[in-house]
């Protein structure tokens, strides 16, 4: 164990005294504008005028564009007024994307330097702000402002520096992994973590990950290293690994951490004791897991290469299980401290599902049927014989439907939402919707899935079709978070349970976050296109869909997926049970 000699002890406090000292004034700017605050309204911007799917993320330094994701500085503060500063994020948006439509980005697979890509940019700035003035004409008064900033900021010794304007080229194609394949895991990844992280700390803005597998045989041959008369530091990953040794000291290490390029990750299904948190959704170079055949019964599914616009034929493995754990307690707790709410929700379901429809020309009635009546006395008039069935009886509508209510268990729903639990409000909620679907004897199942990799997606039962639900009730409380979110696979093996009912109005609601991820192949792009396409597989069998979240983002994914009027982002557990029922009125409606 190395100690710090006194002279580095103290310059390193030091060192950290400023860094924190800089952050902390640059937090009390009044003027700033935060790029997290106006990220969501940006993105809609960005696509209005793109026609893509764009995403908002932080950039390094100036930013730019790679595919549909645009980066721009976290935090603009050089004027001294909030609405110049948004001027900014506005302007650099529409040269983003005009530069997009123009298709002006680095073309080839190759490393280029900072320094390069910036030059690369302006160079061509004068093609994008051509196109950019003719399309919308304000924005030359705003480039002529920023000019002038820039401008005013250099001296003889510091060259003028128009990188925040123009950005930088960043590469448009992402790495090809179709033929990489994900090997190197243990059967730990088929399990859920035991241990919870303990330090979670958010990184520096990420603009590109490149996830390295993992070399199981170089890690045990590292050599320990140690390099004297230095402040703590740590470096980017450079091909060489180390042991995993699975400490909690990365409180420790955070100052070290600010000043490290987050481009390499190694994957490794060891247990995390703590997450240095990136926000990043195209992971693209995850490569996909091999071939494994796994022990148990197993049932294959299809999985949508939206690139090749074909299936991969029985790709993935879906285990079907039925929850065994239960948490009787859990149940009785939930009941208890939602009384109030169940007895509400109760009343208003009894409104909804006791609502009577007009039967017309029944042999009796409470009222008479004007139109039949009519009908007798012509009949009488012309000396046919009249029909009997003269009145009007009110029945209730047939209670031809299955609702299949399918809950995200990964690890994200281990997540806090307005200060309640995910995994707690999915289970709560499940709880006392089950109660009323019982009372009013509706077809449903409640179902929870997670997956480790397509070789091994679990689509677990907690209370199903044919089960009753005094005994299944008891098992929602012992459900946990654990592994990962492949959508798609549970929605089609849903869509495979709904199919064996005969009932003619089928719905799957599901409660996720609605971020598809896998610890193989399954982010960005391919996880959002695959659970569409499963989504249409529904469609096309006449099964209905509807997504419900509490989790802030998932307005990011579920409208690509579910498209407008089929989803609801809710703030709270509250509006979630309402947004229920709700949607349990349109459902009868339709049946």
């Amino acid at each position: 164990m190395f100690e710090f000699e006194p002279d580095e002890y103290i310059f390193t406090k030091f060192a950290f005294f400023f860094k924190k000292r800089k952050k902390r004034k640059e937090a009390q700017l009044e003027h700033a504008v935060n790029l997290n605050d106006i990220k969501s309204r940006l993105a809609i911007f960005a696509r209005a005028i793109t026609g893509e799917s764009i995403e908002i993320f932080e950039a390094e330094r100036e930013g730019g564009y790679r595919n549909n994701n645009f980066f721009l500085p976290t935090k603009y503060y050089e004027y001294q007024t909030h609405e110049e500063n948004i001027s900014f994020y506005l302007f650099r948006v529409l040269y983003l994307s005009v530069q997009k439509n123009l298709n002006l980005n680095w073309s080839d697979n190759l490393e280029h330097d900072l320094t390069e890509s910036q030059i690369k940019a302006e160079d061509y700035s004068e093609e994008v702000l051509k196109s950019l003035f003719e399309q919308f004409p304000i924005t030359q008064k705003y480039h002529e402002k920023f000019v002038s900033l820039y401008k005013a900021k250099s001296t003889t010794k510091i060259p003028v520096d128009y990188s925040f304007i123009y950005g930088k080229w960043m590469r448009n194609s992402p790495e090809d992994t179709s033929k990489k394949q994900l090997k190197n895991f243990t059967d730990k990844v088929k399990e859920a973590n035991q241990e919870e992280p303990k330090t979670t700390i958010k990184s520096k803005a990420v603009e590109e990950i490149i996830s390295v597998q993992i070399d199981q045989k170089q890690m045990e041959d590292a050599v320990l290293q140690h390099q004297f008369e230095k402040v703590e530091t740590a470096e980017e990953f450079g091909g060489n690994f180390r042991d995993m040794d699975g400490d909690d000291d990365l409180e420790d290490h955070s100052n070290a951490l600010d000043d490290v390029k987050m481009k390499h990750t190694v994957r490794v299904d060891d247990t995390a004791h703590s997450v240095y948190q990136a926000d990043f959704i195209e992971n693209t170079t995850i490569a996909e897991s091999s071939e494994n055949e796994g022990e148990g019964h197993y049932i294959t599914y299809d999985e949508w290469n939206y690139k090749a616009r074909v299936y991969k034929e029985d790709f993935c493995k879906v285990y079907p299980k039925t929850q065994l754990t239960t948490d009787v307690p859990y149940y009785k707790k939930t009941l208890n401290d939602n009384r109030s709410t169940l007895v509400g929700l109760r009343k208003m379901l009894t409104t909804v599902n006791n609502k009577y429809q007009q039967q017309r020309r029944q042999t009796q009635g409470e009222e008479f049927d004007i139109d039949a009546i009519t009908d007798l006395f012509i009949d009488v008039k012309t000396g046919h014989t009249p029909s009997e069935k003269i009145y009007l009886s009110k029945r209730k509508k047939e209670k031809d439907l299955s609702i299949l209510l399918l809950l995200d268990t990964s690890l994200s729903s281990d997540g806090y939402a307005a200060g309640n639990r995910v995994i707690d409000v999915e289970k709560q909620v499940s709880i006392l919707f089950g109660e009323i679907l019982n009372e009013f004897d509706i077809d449903f199942s409640i179902d929870c899935f997670y997956s480790k990799t397509r070789n091994h997606s679990s689509y677990v039962t907690l209370k199903g079709f044919d089960e009753n639900w005094d005994t299944a009730k008891y098992r929602i409380g012992g459900v946990e978070p654990t592994g990962y979110t492949r959508i798609g696979t549970a929605l089609r093996h849903s869509g495979a349970l709904l199919d064996k009912r005969d009932t003619k109005n089928k719905w799957v609601i599901l409660i996720s976050d609605g971020k598809p991820n896998d610890y193989d192949k399954y982010e960005g792009k391919y996880g959002i296109n695959d659970v569409k396409q499963a989504l249409r597989e529904l469609n096309e069998r006449q099964i209905n869909s509807y997504a419900l979240a509490i989790e802030a983002n998932a307005k990011y994914y579920l409208p690509q997926m579910f498209g407008q009027n089929h989803y609801q982002i809710l703030t709270n557990p509250v509006e979630l049970l309402q947004s229920l029922v709700k949607l349990y009125e349109k459902i009868k409606h339709q049946s």
